[in-house]
């Protein structure tokens, strides 16, 4: 274990926030609060709310710089530059942190030398009337991330922001949150995490609260989602196929991960609905019934008038508008 994780407990906690007036203070608070030594930078990302005010409240104890909207990736990566710490947290401005939850990940990230510490959390709703209802504990699929971590993150497990500790040294290597993924950065740096040699650790108790949006980008913009897991899914091909022939695993996932955005592409009724079905092809894999029949019928009357018709078709479609995520999760960043 290095000198490093071992003397110095500094945790900087970066917070992206595009108009998040009404939960900032709360955020910000929660991070205050924690027993460990922490270094706080809140990026704004552009808000046209009082979000900044909000920030400004709480220097110096808080770092605070504002810019144009450039998204929650690249707010994310110019607070990585601007903290030195050890150990690094990515909180969104409308979730938070539970007490004393840095020195318990801290605890575990030493003792088992973890560059990624995940601890379980809580999600958060609003009942459609401001009120907030507390719902089910989650946690990251141990079992899958012991046994292949990146076919698992790849495939389907993944963990909210607020419940990730990083190291410094894992963050440097991966070299940033993608620019080019708007919805789904989160999920695809937890993915390069592993894709980098990244050990993993669980510290199980409950750390944060994870607010669930009905107007996420991944609920209101169909399109925009699923072309991002398409293009995460090419992106992880060509990883994979860096080192090597794809084996077993990595064919069925990429092929679940094509299916997915061909699906949800069709729903949407987007051209590179062609895109995802072409990468199926080209990975040699049986492809679903769907993927066989529903290209042609595109190609002959177009993507909407074929995508009303498979709906009347639910013996051939089997619910063609419905696809579900690879990853369980919701992009909070517009």
């Amino acid at each position: 274990m290095s000198a490093l994780h071992q003397t110095d407990d500094r945790v900087a906690i970066i917070v992206p926030c595009f108009n998040g007036e009404k939960t900032l203070a709360a955020t910000l608070e929660s991070a205050l609060a924690q027993d460990s030594p922490v270094e706080i930078v809140v990026v704004d990302d552009g808000s046209r709310d009082a979000s900044l005010s909000v920030a400004r409240a709480f220097e110096p104890l808080v770092r605070v710089i504002s810019g144009p909207n450039r998204g929650v990736s690249s707010a994310r990566n110019s607070g990585i530059a601007l903290t030195s710490a050890p150990w690094i947290i990515f909180l969104d401005a409308d979730d938070w942190l539970e007490p004393d939850t840095l020195k318990k990940r801290l605890a575990i990230a030493k003792s088992e030398n973890a560059d990624v510490t995940v601890c379980d959390w809580i999600e958060i709703e609003d009942n459609g009337g401001g009120e907030l209802v507390e719902g089910a504990r989650r946690s990251i699929d141990w079992a899958a991330i012991g046994s292949r971590p990146e076919v698992a993150i790849a495939h389907h497990a993944w963990a909210t922001t607020a419940a990730i500790l990083y190291s410094r040294k894992i963050v440097d290597r991966i070299g940033g949150f993608s620019l080019d993924l708007p919805v789904i950065q989160d999920a695809r740096f937890l993915f390069d995490a592993a894709y980098h040699g990244a050990r993993f650790a669980h510290s199980p108790h409950v750390g944060a609260r994870y607010r669930v949006l009905p107007n996420s980008l991944s609920r209101s913009n169909a399109a925009r989602f699923w072309r991002d897991v398409l293009v995460n899914g090419r992106q992880i091909e060509e990883l994979w196929r860096v080192r090597g022939s794809l084996d077993g695993a990595q064919i069925e996932t990429l092929a679940g991960i094509y299916n997915n955005a061909a699906r949800g592409l069709f729903a949407a009724a987007h051209p590179t609905y062609f895109d995802a079905v072409a990468s199926q092809r080209r990975l040699g894999a049986p492809l679903p019934r769907h993927s066989r029949l529903a290209p042609m019928l595109a190609r002959l009357v177009g993507l909407n008038a074929a995508r009303l018709l498979l709906s009347l078709a639910t013996p051939l479609a089997g619910g063609p508008g419905r696809a579900h995520a690879p990853f369980s999760f919701s992009a909070k960043q517009r």
